[in-house]
């Protein structure tokens, strides 16, 4: 796999790095495109019985933002806003980080038309103890 195939620009902020996941099922898959940064996302279905892949299932949501949450020594994916989210989920993701969780919080600006960085660090890393407790 060419690291060109890991990832694509996003449709929404034109951010350069949208993240892909994929997971497969016989003859069966699924791929799910988010961007990190505004939380937009596209998500595609295929299926491949005769050597060719076909399309079964598409859907593209504009993103009201994203987030990333990591609990003190875990691991957490990236996660995407559908809908603008509402103060008392903004309130509690930013709880979580002031308590030492690592990751970040972003909201979709319709004004500016980009993603206002509300709390965290989005290149932030994750710490995880080694056999000593020491942070890697």
């Amino acid at each position: 796999m060419m690291p060109n195939d890991m990832h694509e620009a996003c449709e929404q902020c034109r951010f350069a790095y949208a993240r892909i996941d994929t997971e497969c099922w016989g003859e069966q898959g699924a791929r799910r495109v988010m961007c990190p940064i505004c939380g937009w996302t596209k998500y595609e279905e295929h299926s491949w019985g005769s050597g060719t892949a076909t399309l079964t299932k598409r859907s593209v949501k504009r993103g009201h933002g994203a987030y990333r949450l990591i609990p003190p020594g875990g691991f957490s994916g990236y996660n995407a806003f559908h809908e603008p989210p509402t103060p008392e989920v903004v309130r509690h993701i930013q709880a979580l980080l002031d308590r030492g969780w690592k990751g970040y919080l972003t909201i979709w600006d319709e004004e500016r038309a980009k993603a206002r960085l509300v709390a965290g660090h989005p290149l932030q890393r994750y710490e995880i103890p080694d056999e000593e407790g020491n942070a890697q």
